[in-house]
């Protein structure tokens, strides 16, 4: 009979005879089905017929796309960062002056190939006063409220930059029984675009003063077509956006990526004000004892926070007088670390509003590193950002809006035939500083600069070349 054959080395690696427990409890590789890890409810999308069809989120009585649904939601939100950012509101505000410029020069239009370039295309208008005075009507006035062009191409360029979007409406009517057409900001919560139909052309925009509330028939809403066309009413419209992949009716905000970077602005900024409101800055617990009665220490409470929070009263000494020592007030302070990290990220925040609008941080207010922010480097900063990014939107605005609103008038006026308008450069940073008075000016010139007469020996220089007679050479 054969032996059997000994295990003890095997018992020695293992003597209890038990299965060995496994040190990795279990694995998997986790794969995504979506190809981007934006969180869903940051995406912004708009109504999409292919998809969307059905979705009542995204059209108002089945006829109407609003921004970006049938609330203007994000609209909504975008508006409550430009008023509450501080950083922002800076930048919109800047970009709007800029784009406008500082008025408008008249320019005379010359029949040149299309092909030369833009500067090449016009000359400066040398008109009769005639076409000045009609010029100088047409842009001091342009509608029934009264406003100068200059005010309703502000409104435009501050929405267009704040929103990527902005609507004006053209206006044919008689002004002191002579024809001719207004213009208007359409502001963009009052506004929506009508679905597109097979020919996938946008034709006609609705304007409501209350879009909550059109349901329905929709009789409340002004339906208005796109410029060239006019309605029978005489008026027209014209919409101009920011070009966004995948986005066909409306246009997002060139800085739609930093809005968070806005609202972690405004939120750090309303924690602070929190901290003044709350003496304790939500760092105590405060348990007082007593034999009281409810409505007694509801009265304790009452005056404990009228004395302990709001402005001014913060880090004050609490001071009890007891009969008992059992009933003393147990105040335990928290200690509060997140100063340092709210600090960094304010930084952050900031940096990340002034990258997603394009911009400078010199033109913010915002001290580098390094930089003396001499005006040399804020003039550097102006050529940087009006070259890359304010131009386009001044000519958009200029061939889009304001040249064919004159170009309308032109047909009903004739002293403002062939004639354009451009935006006249603005200049923040004057070079004044850099060249010197007395190179370029004379004596009497600079004395009239600080606000001082000229003096004696050049008046009677002046009164002796005024009679005829030559000045005599000491």
């Amino acid at each position: 009979m054969a032996k059997r054959k000994s295990t003890t080395r095997n018992r020695d690696k293992n003597p209890t005879g038990k299965k060995p427990e496994e040190k990795i409890l279990g694995s998997a590789i986790i794969q995504h089905d979506r190809d981007t890890a934006i969180l869903q409810e940051d995406l912004v999308r708009e109504f999409q017929p292919d998809k969307f069809n059905t979705d009542q989120n995204f059209l108002v009585n089945g006829t109407w796309v609003r921004f970006f649904d049938v609330n203007s939601s994000f609209l909504k939100g975008l508006m409550a960062l430009s008023n509450n950012s501080p950083t922002l509101r800076n930048i919109l505000n800047t970009k709007t002056t800029l784009t406008v410029g500082d008025g408008f020069v008249p320019i005379e239009s010359s029949q040149v190939p299309f092909l030369q370039t833009l500067r090449k295309l016009f000359k400066k208008v040398f008109v009769g006063d005639a076409g000045t005075q009609a010029m100088n009507e047409l842009v001091g006035s342009v509608n029934l409220n009264n406003e100068t062009l200059d005010k309703v191409i502000r409104k435009v360029a501050f929405d267009y930059w704040a929103f990527g979007n902005a609507m004006v409406e053209f206006v044919k009517t008689t002004r002191d029984g002579e024809d001719i057409m207004y213009i208007y900001h359409i502001p963009l919560h009052k506004a929506a675009i009508k679905k597109t139909d097979e020919s996938n052309i946008i034709k006609a925009i609705g304007v409501s003063d209350n879009w909550d509330f059109e349901h329905g028939a929709g009789q409340n809403i002004v339906e208005i077509p796109i410029y060239p066309t006019f309605n029978a009413q005489g008026r027209s419209a014209v919409h101009i956006k920011n070009y966004s992949p995948g986005f066909f009716y409306w246009g997002l905000p060139s800085n739609i990526a930093s809005r968070f970077d806005s609202e972690l602005e405004y939120r750090i900024r309303k924690y602070n004000i929190g901290k003044f409101d709350n003496g304790f800055i939500l760092s105590a617990i405060i348990q007082s004892y007593g034999n009281m009665t409810p409505e007694e220490g509801k009265k304790l409470v009452k005056r404990f926070t009228e004395t302990f929070s709001g402005t001014g009263n913060n880090s004050k000494v609490l001071f009890q007088v007891l009969r008992d020592e059992k009933y003393k007030t147990d105040v335990q302070v928290l200690e509060d670390k997140s100063e340092g990290r709210f600090l960094e990220l304010q930084k952050l925040s900031t940096q990340g509003i002034v990258t997603g609008n394009q911009w400078q941080p010199a033109l913010s207010g915002i001290q580098e590193a390094g930089q003396l922010g001499s005006n040399q480097q804020i003039r550097d900063s102006l050529e940087l950002v009006k070259n890359t990014t304010i131009k386009e939107v001044q000519n958009e605005i200029m061939t889009t809006i304001v040249n064919p609103f004159v170009k309308e008038n032109a047909k009903l006026n004739a002293n403002l035939e062939n004639m354009m308008l451009k935006i006249a450069n603005l200049n923040p940073v004057s070079l004044a500083s850099t060249l010197d008075a007395s190179q370029i000016l004379t004596r009497d010139e600079q004395r009239d600069i600080l606000g001082y007469e000229a003096t004696e020996a050049t008046q009677e220089s002046e009164d002796v070349i005024e009679q005829g007679e030559q000045p005599q050479s000491e």
